[in-house]
Formats: structure tokens, C-alpha cells, sequence
């Protein structure tokens, strides 16, 4: 466990440090919810990409993440330590002062972000709360933060939050509140 204000500090400096190489970058976890310890840092982002040509003859455009490419500066400047390197989930060790201190990075999109966002900010028992309560309206609340899915299983397009709590009817929770 790592007193918030250690871990806030680590995740700010990388937020400043990766906010040019992402549309979007937010904590989550226990950080966004305020508790006094943690046991990681957790990032919900939503990576920017660019055209480029590619390097054969002929050139053919392909998208190039702008984020992956900086963590994987920061990784070989060693200020990072990459130990699992999934396509929507990777995790980092970050270094300081002695002690190591998780990281995870979970990418989104621009229709996954609030969905993602209220997932990876738990806590647990709140998802599967959350869970229940979409099952019980005949929708599925999506635990790799995807989606929520209407009873008929088409995906809803979620504009917040509190989006989220309306289609379940119920009143919107702030992150801190999520216990």
C-alpha cells in the first residue's frame, strides 16, 4: 500500500508527461476515489494516433499511436519498467525513492471511455452492484468497461457518467462515494 499523496504525485508527473500523446487521460481507481492508500495507479486513456506512410516501397498509410511510442521511450529511458503489454491494458513499475509502484493503462475509445472510466474507478463491489442492477433491467454492464448494452444487446452511447447511473435508474454516485 502507498499513501495517496505519493501516488497522486507519480500519477500527475506521468499524466503531464503522456497528456500530448493521448486525446484523453484521467485517473481512475482508487486515486479517483479518494482513499487515503492505495495499492496502484490506475489510467484510463484514450491514446492519439496520426497517418503515416509506412516504410516499403510503395508507402501505404498506417496509424501510428503516438502514446505507445512514448511509453516505449520512457521504458527504454528506464524511468519505466513494462510488465505486461496487453492491447487494451498495459502495466508498468514505476521506481522512486525505493519503492515500486504499479501502473496500469487502460486504452479506450471515444465509445468506450465513460463506460471504462466508471469500471476501472470500482470498487469492485460498486461494479458488480452496478452489474446486478443493469441484469435486472435485462441489460448487461459490459466488465471490461466496453459498453452498456440494452436488453436486445445493442450497445448504448454513453455521454457521461451519470449517463450511465440514469439508464440504470439510479441516482448518480461521485467517484468518492463508490464503496
Amino acid at each position: 500500500m502507498f499513501p495517496d499523496t505519493f501516488a497522486r504525485e507519480i500519477a500527475e508527473d506521468l499524466i503531464s508527461e503522456l497528456s500530448g500523446f493521448c486525446d484523453r487521460i484521467e485517473v481512475a481507481g482508487s486515486l479517483r476515489r479518494k482513499r487515503q492508500a492505495v495499492h496502484d495507479i490506475d489510467l484510463v486513456v484514450i491514446p492519439k494516433f496520426v497517418q503515416m506512410n509506412d516504410e516499403s516501397l510503395f508507402g501505404h498509410p498506417v496509424q501510428e499511436n503516438l502514446l505507445e511510442k512514448k511509453l516505449s521511450q520512457l521504458c527504454l529511458r528506464g524511468e519505466l519498467d513494462l510488465v505486461a503489454n496487453g492491447s487494451k491494458i498495459k502495466r508498468f513499475l514505476k521506481t522512486v525513492d525505493g519503492d515500486t509502484i504499479p501502473i496500469d493503462i487502460y486504452a479506450a475509445t471515444g465509445q468506450t471511455w465513460w463506460t471504462l472510466l466508471l469500471i476501472r474507478t470500482g470498487s469492485r463491489n460498486h461494479n458488480v452492484k452496478l452489474a446486478r442492477r443493469a441484469m435486472d433491467h435485462h441489460m448487461a454492464l459490459k466488465a471490461d468497461g466496453s459498453g452498456l448494452l440494452t436488453p436486445g444487446g445493442s450497445l448504448i452511447h454513453i455521454h457521461s457518467e451519470d449517463d450511465i447511473f440514469h439508464h440504470l435508474g439510479l441516482a448518480y454516485r461521485l467517484p468518492e462515494e463508490r464503496e
